[in-house]
Formats: C-alpha cells, structure tokens, sequence
C-alpha cells in the first residue's frame, strides 16, 4: 500500500512538472491565420503552407502560423528580400499584414530586378510600417535602391517626371503633387494592431499605381518618368535595422489587361495639396526634405 501510494504521488508530480514545462510553450504559440476566400479571377501567391515559389535567406524567412514570418531577434545587417520568381506588369495584387514586434520597416517590392547581395532587389515598393514614422513615409510608394525614393507619400496624388538637373547629364527626379486623395491622420487611424491584419490592394496598369489601406485609397501616382520599369519581380522586404517581426498573408494576384474601375471603389476624401506642389530630388539619399522646383 505504501508502494502503491508513492508510485500514485511520483506519477502526480512528473504529470505536473509536464504541464509546467509544457504551459510555456503553448502560450507561445500564436492562433493559425485562416486563410480567406480567393476573390474570383485571382491567383495564390502564397499556398498558407511552405514558401514554394518564394526564395530569401532561410535564417530570417519561415511559414508561423499559416503566414510569411520575417524577422530575426537579432538586428538586420542589410536590406534583405524574400523574392517570387516570377515577373508580373499589369496587376492588382492583394495581400495582409500584421506586425509582431513595435518596430520596423517592411514593404511589397514590385516592378523590381534583383541586384548583387543577399536577396537584394531594386524597384518599387508599397511601404509597410508600423505607424510609429513619419506619417507622410507611412505606406508610401517609394523606389528602392534607385534615385526616385520618395515617388508619391501617403495621401497624395502624384506625377513623376525627370528632366536634367545642369542642362548635361545629371537627372532631376520631379514630383508633381495635384491633390490629396486622403487625411493621412485617417489613413493610419484604420491601421489595426495585433493580432488583427491590415489589407492592402495594389493596382499597377501601364503608368499608373495606385494603393489602398483597410479600404481607404493611400495614393495614386502617374509615373510619366521615362526611366521607370513597367515589368518585374515581387519580393517582401526586410530592412536594415533594429530586430523586427512581421507576417504576410491572403497574397493573391489578378493579372490585368486593362486599368479596372477604381472611382466609388475606395473610401477617399479628395482635398488640396499643401505647397509646394512640385518638387524635385537630385540625390539617392532617401527623407530629405522636399525641394521646390525652380521655374
């Protein structure tokens, strides 16, 4: 009986010192994402399983959850691309997002080429950042790597255009800004935190891109640069920075063959640019100040 009653008492204590370890664990582990419905005429990019047909440095890309996981716990080196092979030029891709960590600097590069480094690309991008940046920065469309950086900001409907910075060979990249397509205090204002996603629609036809946040329209540019891609490769980004966490997911994509109704599609509250209204950029550096272009 004594026996019996301390075999009863050790095999309590191991179930216990079982749960204890194993209580950890499960609070670490986050809710699968479920995966929505694939809209009609759209194409997975992202099966919700592996990252077939995606390719990056496997020590800071994985599948968590049913979605994209990037990030490391220790800061990034260098900008860094999680790259789908395959190249698209006319599209309206849409894709989720959420971030795990309060700082960082993401983005969906498209349009884009690869250059020399790990998984680098250059091209365009569609900002995606927590919401602690400068709110003009926030979900901007932007050229990585090249010397247009700043294209269009948040809110703004824009025209980029080049013409020669000293009457020779040195470029002057020109933003022309028309109008304000949204508040950008509303536009962040719908951003939701974690463990909720955000979804962001991309439309790119011919010379015209335009993105959308939680259903507000974000931007709408012309790029009427004759320097600017019109093909090219999609890729996630990481930036060079601080440790960062974030997730992607629902990317699907629905080639184009004609630009798609977007009036009344997009909650927008058209109003006035601020001056100046047309600035120029002379320098890859990228957050400079906005320079009124001389007449």
């Amino acid at each position: 009986m004594t026996g019996t009653r301390h075999g009863y008492l050790k095999l309590a204590g191991l179930t216990a010192l079982a749960l204890t370890t194993l209580a950890p664990l499960q609070a670490q582990k986050a809710p699968a994402a479920k995966s929505a419905a694939i809209p009609a005429g759209f194409t997975p990019l992202f099966d919700g399983r592996t990252l077939k047909g995606w390719r990056g440095d496997p020590a800071l890309w994985s599948v968590r959850d049913g979605a994209i996981t990037g990030g490391s716990d220790q800061p990034i080196a260098a900008n860094t691309f999680l790259i789908f092979d395959k190249p698209y030029a006319n599209f309206e891709i849409r894709f989720k997002y959420r971030w795990l960590s309060p700082e960082g600097n993401s983005g969906l590069q498209f349009r884009s080429g690869q250059m020399e480094g790990n998984h680098v690309l250059t091209g365009l991008q569609t900002n995606v950042t927590p919401t602690n940046v400068p709110p003009e920065r926030f979900g901007m469309l932007y050229n990585e790597t090249g010397d247009r950086q700043e294209m269009a900001l948040l809110g703004q409907q824009a025209v980029i255009t080049r013409r020669s910075a000293n009457g020779a060979g040195t470029g002057r990249v020109v933003r022309t800004v028309t109008g304000m397509v949204n508040d950008r205090a509303a536009i962040i204002g719908s951003i939701r935190p974690n463990p909720e996603w955000n979804e962001v629609v991309l439309i790119a036809y011919d010379n015209r891109m335009l993105s959308a946040i939680n259903g507000l329209l974000a931007y709408d540019a012309l790029d009427n640069d004759p320097v600017g891609k019109r093909d090219g490769l999609f890729g996630i980004q990481l930036h060079k920075g601080p440790s960062m966490w974030i997730q992607y997911k629902d990317i699907v994509i629905k080639p184009l063959t004609a630009m798609p109704k977007v009036e009344g599609r997009f909650r927008s509250t058209p109003s006035a640019a601020p001056a100046p209204l047309k600035t120029y950029k002379d320098s890859t550096r990228a957050a400079l100040a906005d320079v009124a272009l001389p007449e």
